[in-house]
């Protein structure tokens, strides 16, 4: 039994208690998620199932969307409406919201907040950060292809945005907040799609609580449904079993430059490979087989 499963994450969830959940639903230890979505957070939550859990972090590599609602006034040591509230503002959302969101689109370099699973030497940011210690970070590079507000209040407003993996939501918030004078809190936040895949085709806790197992067995995704952003090779079908012993096969035409591509040996997804250049011959190699 290996695929991909779409999950719709409740809020209050850890993805752990959804990867808890799925492995009794399942029966199978051979469970693992695809990007962590915090405790408050709901939405598109994609779930690997055997074999499948050798390709999480390159599904995790894809661009997300999010909805994300803010509070305008504060600023909290986590970003969100849970933390503990350290500054305010009584300035007005200005109207000009519009020009402040498109200076934090692009390329650009973000300070990861203290309460993130990140790590500093061996531990936890968030170990840290409920012990009251600050630790150094270094700003990481990310990119926000896409950000819009959907609805503006006097309080309140929602923006829907499309970014790199690794972005952290609520920082962008919180720094689009203090550019913009009024400061913005994030008080809800819905993952809405990973690469092309959304929310819409997911399924909650609850209807899948209610499915027969067969029922829930015939809701895995193939493995390569969410690797559409790995460039494809493809292979005579008759290289399916040398590629699956490990041996590379030679190819003659053009790939484009990657640093892993997903690799079909006739209409079979073989897994994972790459690609060497030696002695004036270009070689397919796997890196992980998945049939």
């Amino acid at each position: 039994m290996n695929g991909i499963l779409l999950v719709d994450k409740p809020a209050g969830w850890t993805s752990h208690d959804v990867v808890q959940k799925m492995r009794r639903l399942y029966e199978t230890k051979q469970v693992g998620h695809t990007g962590t979505l915090d405790p408050m957070a709901t939405g598109l939550l994609p779930i690997c199932i055997g074999k499948a859990t050798k390709v999480a972090e390159y599904i995790s590599d894809d661009r997300k969307a999010y909805v994300a609602r803010a509070v305008r006034g504060i600023r909290t040591d986590t970003g969100d409406t849970t933390g503990v509230v350290y500054a305010r503002s009584d300035v007005p959302i200005p109207d000009n919201l519009d020009d402040v969101l498109r200076t934090f689109t692009g390329e650009q370099l973000q300070l990861p907040p203290m309460h993130s699973a990140l790590k500093y030497k061996g531990k936890k940011l968030y170990d840290y950060a409920r012990m009251g210690i600050c630790v150094p970070r270094e700003k990481r590079p990310i990119t926000v292809t896409k950000l819009a507000c959907l609805e503006r209040g006097d309080t309140e407003i929602s923006l829907l945005a499309e970014v790199s993996s690794g972005t952290y939501i609520r920082t962008l918030l919180d720094d689009i907040g203090v550019a913009a004078g009024c400061f913005f809190t994030m008080s809800d936040l819905r993952r809405v799609s990973v690469g092309n895949t959304t929310v819409d085709g997911s399924y909650t806790i609850e209807a899948l609580e209610a499915m027969p197992f067969d029922a829930r067995k015939s809701l895995l995704l193939p493995m390569d449904r969410l690797l559409d952003h790995l460039p494809p090779i493809h292979l005579p079908a008759k290289r399916l079993k040398p590629m699956t012993n490990g041996m590379s096969t030679r190819i003659s035409f053009v790939v484009e430059k990657a640093p892993i591509y997903r690799i079909y040996a006739g209409d079979v997804f073989v897994g994972l490979g790459i690609v060497k250049e030696e002695d004036g011959t270009t070689n397919v190699c796997m890196k992980k087989v998945l049939v």
